[in-house]
């Protein structure tokens, strides 16, 4: 495999091009001298099909035309990039392999079905997978880890994550992936979340690591991680004040994933850190 040439564009297929997440893809790509959208996918049920993908974002068209078919979007593409969902992420990613697409897919609570679809698509494919690609989320990963190592077990953990109304799951994502972190940093190797506290009798024990979750407005994406040991309490929180967070992430690593061998990926390596 070659690097990308830093004159040349990454072509980008994207699905869930008519999101809220998807649309701000399209605007950023549009703008962007080093990308470029050559196919949108989506669901066939979405009433935009056939729809110019530029014009459905604000921007000027593109002629790229919204389409149910992966195989036909992805024509001419170097990259997919996934915002669907998780029956979207299951149809595409083992077509983007067929086809040697690398892959980029930030789509969350997608299962156990769709999490062996991904890995049996890295053996053949370069593939990332991260629930949050804003660049302070990935490195509050990092930050939160090693704080509850240097913390110990006196310390109890828990996790409050907040979002828009309109979010489906719950936790999100990000604070399930924040858990599997503070559990490996603590050697735990059993599941040990509590989701919230109703009917969760106590006394709460050392090891239990709670995650709660708060729904409401058009919170974009807010994450905290509270520490409570004798005495005091130390948080440490990250707040995504627009959806840009995450937006200018997931376009860096479809520039990064170009010429990567197979495997799985996460947005850590592409900060390398």
């Amino acid at each position: 495999m070659t690097s990308q040439k830093a004159s040349e564009k990454v072509n980008i297929v994207l699905c869930g091009a008519s999101g809220q997440m998807g649309r701000r893809l399209i605007q950023l790509i549009s703008s962007s001298p080093s990308l470029e959208l050559t196919g949108a996918v989506e669901h066939k049920d979405c009433p935009f099909l056939g729809h110019d993908a530029g014009s459905l974002a604000g921007v000027a068209p593109l002629g790229v035309v919204l389409t149910d078919d992966f195989t036909q979007g992805a024509k001419g593409a170097q990259v997919y990039l996934d915002f669907s969902s998780p029956r979207g992420v299951g149809e595409h990613v083992l077509k983007a392999a067929q086809l040697s697409l690398a892959a980029v897919i930030g789509v969350t609570a997608l299962g156990t079905e769709v999490e062996e679809k991904l890995k049996e698509a890295a053996k053949k494919i370069a593939l990332l997978y991260a629930p949050n690609m804003s660049f302070g989320m990935n490195l509050m990963y990092k930050i939160a880890a090693e704080v509850a190592t240097l913390l110990g077990k006196d310390y109890n953990i828990e996790i409050v994550e907040a979002h828009h109304n309109r979010k489906k799951d719950a936790p999100s994502g990000t604070a399930l992936m924040l858990y599997e972190k503070l559990k490996a940093a603590r050697g735990i190797t059993s599941d040990v979340k509590k989701l919230g506290r109703s009917n969760v009798p106590g006394p709460r024990t050392s090891e239990e690591i709670g995650i709660h979750a708060v729904r409401g407005g058009d919170i974009v994406g807010d994450h905290q991680v509270i520490y409570a040991g004798p005495g005091e309490v130390l948080e440490i929180v990250h707040r995504a004040q627009s959806r840009d967070a995450f937006v200018t992430g997931a376009l860096r690593a479809c520039q990064w994933i170009i010429g990567k061998p197979p495997g799985l990926y996460n947005f850590s390596e592409v900060l390398g850190i």
